[in-house]
């Protein structure tokens, strides 16, 4: 961390460089405010555990000799420290003693069908009422009867012709009877082609149809399954004083010599040598969460100086330690901010009136 009389003197070259005046010396009393603050960032990456148990149920053969076998409790089963927190993994797992391999109780994998009750058929009515004159008068002349008794529905030459009528497939008349069931009053079921009977949906004849248990497979597994899973739980890592512009901290990225903040152990815990106001800083950032088995540290910290001048209070200096030495930004302070914001909005409203009173 570079020392005030580094800030100061750092400060100093940089307004003598822009033709400004600088502090008289670099450690002049009253003539220089200098604040210190700390910077952190990067990530912090967990990997996050979970252990469920379900009841499993399979249809047919399963394998499961190469699952890993527990006892009573999932909880005691160690499984190591992932070598990559950023790798999602699952292992499933067998309780000891909870695997039930039976033959099905249906025998041979098939059951008789339910609907048709292993007959393969079902009912079907041969005919129905035709849709186009439900059996009344479909024949002008027989009514659907086959025999010509009605005299008065005799067909003249007025009638020949009749548009839906066609011969009578019952008595023989010509355009007497409905074109939908030739006079018969009926029509063939197309289903069963007026057998009486079809086919069963369900077992398509066979009169018998899947086992719906075991899947027609005459054979049921059922076991205890414990199941781990490990998921990444990654949290973006970024410290700073909120009043700190963006400037700031683009300097510090750019320019800035970082510390990489060292961790130690399997769990990535901070070094002891670790700078105290650092370790204090990241410390709720690093408290173990509920189910973490393994993290990963990337952080780097650096020591910024904000320095204000008494002989030039409109900025504000920022010293950024660097690789080839500290490297000084400056930005307009606080005051002058929103001195040129309110000078800004003063011109915008007096531009809004003045052109309202000219249009």
């Amino acid at each position: 961390m570079l020392s005030d009389e580094d800030v100061l003197a750092a400060v100093r070259r940089r307004a003598e460089e822009r033709g400004g005046a600088g502090p008289a010396s670099p450690a002049s009393p009253g003539e220089a405010t200098v604040t210190r603050h700390l910077l952190i960032e990067g990530r912090v990456l967990r990997s996050l555990e979970t252990r469920t148990e379900e009841e499993r149920f399979h249809q047919g053969f399963v394998d499961l000799s190469d699952r890993p076998v527990y006892g009573f409790a999932l909880d005691s089963y160690r499984v190591p420290p992932p070598e990559d927190p950023a790798v999602e993994t699952t292992l499933r797992l067998v309780r000891r003693g909870s695997v039930d391999d039976r033959s099905c109780e249906c025998g041979n994998g098939v059951v008789s069908c339910e609907r048709c009750r292993g007959t393969g058929e079902l009912p079907c009515a041969p005919a129905k009422a035709c849709g186009g004159c439900q059996g009344v008068a479909s024949c002008l002349w027989c009514d659907g009867t086959g025999r010509r008794s009605r005299t008065y529905g005799r067909p003249d030459a007025g009638q020949q012709g009749r548009v839906g009528r066609v011969t009578c497939g019952q008595c023989g008349t010509a355009n007497s009877a409905c074109a939908d069931c030739g006079g018969r009053g009926r029509t063939t079921c197309a289903r069963c082609g007026g057998s009486g009977s079809r086919a069963c949906s369900d077992c398509d004849r066979a009169g018998t149809v899947p086992h719906r248990r075991c899947g027609g497979t005459a054979r049921t597994v059922t076991w205890t399954e414990g199941v781990v899973t490990r998921s990444p739980f990654d949290v973006k890592v970024k410290i700073a004083s909120p009043d700190l512009p963006y400037g700031a901290w683009k300097s510090a990225r750019d320019h800035g010599a970082w510390t990489d903040v060292r961790v130690v152990g399997p769990r990535s815990s901070l070094a002891r040598d670790t700078d105290a106001e650092v370790a204090g800083t990241l410390e709720p950032w690093l408290v173990r969460h509920e189910g973490e088995v393994a993290r990963r540290v990337t952080l780097r910290h650096l020591s910024l100086a904000r320095v204000t001048l008494a002989s030039d209070p409109h900025r504000v200096f920022f010293v950024v330690p660097g690789h080839n030495g500290p490297h000084v930004a400056a930005w307009p302070s606080g005051n002058r901010v929103r001195l040129i914001a309110a000078v800004a909005l003063a011109a915008l409203v007096t531009l809004v009136v003045v052109t309202r009173l000219l249009a």
